[in-house]
């Protein structure tokens, strides 16, 4: 309610400096009566003081409660009538084009206030409206002619005419306002109680990722080590088929443990008491990874280089998960490039971000799949065609913590000559 009449007293000052041009307008073009005109200007002025007033009201919000806001926009309501009210009497009452604004008052109390303020408002312009009618029809307020030659006021009928349309004009307004604004009000809330519900959905189902994850990891590992075991001890003395079976339930047990691992990950960002920031050394922490890399490299024959910034990069973040953007990375770029390829591990600070660069010339993601890899489980037809196993998890790991550092990764690829993610971060320079 407050955003709401804050809102209101910003379009009220467009509307006062309407106000203001159209008395100088009315002056240059010396169109109505003088005195008139100069009431006008100080009916802006009224507006003027009166906004102050409420936007004083509106900045103390600390000490007004709810129905202290809505008796407040409904005063500002009113008044706005009233002096709209003088306004359209200054300008020839029913000669007075002005009589149109009112519709505005309409629209703006139904989107102002909820159930049925409008009809509410509606009468109150009528009201006032054929109360000046019938005060200028009598003789307790003069009639102002503001345009020459026109003197409507002289014809009861035609008044009544008047009247009448604007009557059902306000009565229609009223009715078309108010069936707009609360068709949207219950889609907002529809809409709103949709959201609610996905999102409780959402944190379920990442909480049973969480827990599933968690809790299967040790048996399978315990599996996977017995396994290991077994194949130790029968060593050569049993038939191949038998070992070839080890090795592949070995292998299944592997990949099923990754994939709990990468499950955990992914849902990482969604746990805030999990988010531990701390200022850290960039070059520091990438040596470590690429060296913890270094010997998977090595077993393909590929060259593994890491190119340090000159300058220490220090940075605010969360280490484990920069960890897991930058290992996911490199693993990738080992696991995709081909034996003797290279792979080049680089950071350096370019404006307000670091910018930390893994490239390769391995296999490459084809233009097309480049939208898609970010996606969680998807895997571009190219990898699975090189490396079978992959959970398609690892790239929606790595978006996941770079949205946690509000940074950014960009994707430069040539289907058959290589790769280059670049994973910018933005920080704060000290002043």
């Amino acid at each position: 309610m407050l955003r709401r009449d804050k809102w209101l007293i910003r379009l009220r000052w467009y509307a006062i400096l309407g106000l203001f041009l159209g008395v100088a307008l009315l002056l240059i073009a010396k169109l109505g009566p003088p005195s008139s005109v100069h009431r006008m200007g100080v009916a802006g002025l009224i507006l003027v003081c009166l906004n102050l007033v409420y936007l004083y009201y509106a900045s103390a919000k600390k000490q007004f409660g709810m129905s202290s806001l809505v008796i407040l926009l409904n005063v500002q309501m009113v008044m706005d009538l009233i002096v709209l009210t003088f306004l359209i009497y200054l300008t020839g009452s029913e000669e007075s084009p002005l009589s149109f604004f009112y519709v505005f008052h309409i629209i703006l109390a139904s989107i102002i206030f909820p159930g049925g303020f409008s009809y509410l408002y509606s009468l109150l312009v009528i009201f006032l409206y054929s109360g000046l009618l019938l005060l200028e029809q009598s003789v307790y307020l003069d009639h102002i002619c503001f345009f020459d030659g026109i003197h409507l006021s002289s014809n009861p009928s035609v008044v009544l005419g008047i009247w009448f349309v604007f009557v059902v004009t306000m009565m229609v307004s009223a009715y078309l306002a108010q069936n707009v604004t609360e068709r949207h009000r219950r889609v907002r809330e529809k809409l709103e109680v949709a959201n609610t519900k996905l999102l409780e959905i959402n944190e379920t189902k990442t909480t049973f990722f969480r827990y599933a994850s968690h809790e299967m990891k040790a048996p399978i590992s315990t599996i996977q080590s017995t396994l290991m075991v077994i194949e130790d001890i029968l060593g050569t003395q049993v038939d191949e088929r038998v070992l070839n079976m080890l090795h592949r339930a070995i292998g299944r047990t592997s990949e099923t443990i990754g994939m709990l691992k990468d499950l955990a990950d992914l849902t990482y960002g969604n746990f805030q008491e999990q988010q531990k920031f701390e200022t850290l050394n960039l070059n520091e922490l990438l040596a470590d990874i690429v060296a913890d890399a270094k010997p998977n490299s090595d077993r393909k024959n590929q060259t593994l280089i890491f190119n340090p910034s000159d300058a220490p990069q220090e940075y605010f973040g969360d280490r484990d998960a920069l960890r897991k953007i930058f290992k996911n990375l490199v693993s990738n770029a080992i696991r995709y490039t081909q034996e003797t390829g290279e792979i080049q591990v680089s950071v350096e600070k370019s404006g307000l971000n670091y910018e930390v660069a893994v490239s390769d010339n391995g296999v490459g993601i084809p233009e097309s799949e480049k939208v898609n890899i970010f996606k969680e489980f998807y895997r571009t037809p190219s990898a699975r065609k090189h490396i079978s196993e992959g959970t398609g998890l690892g790239l929606a790991i790595v978006m996941r913590m770079v949205e946690l550092h509000d940074g950014n990764i960009i994707v430069e690829s040539q289907e058959g000559k290589g790769t280059t993610f670049t994973v910018q971060l933005p920080f704060e320079e000290e002043i």
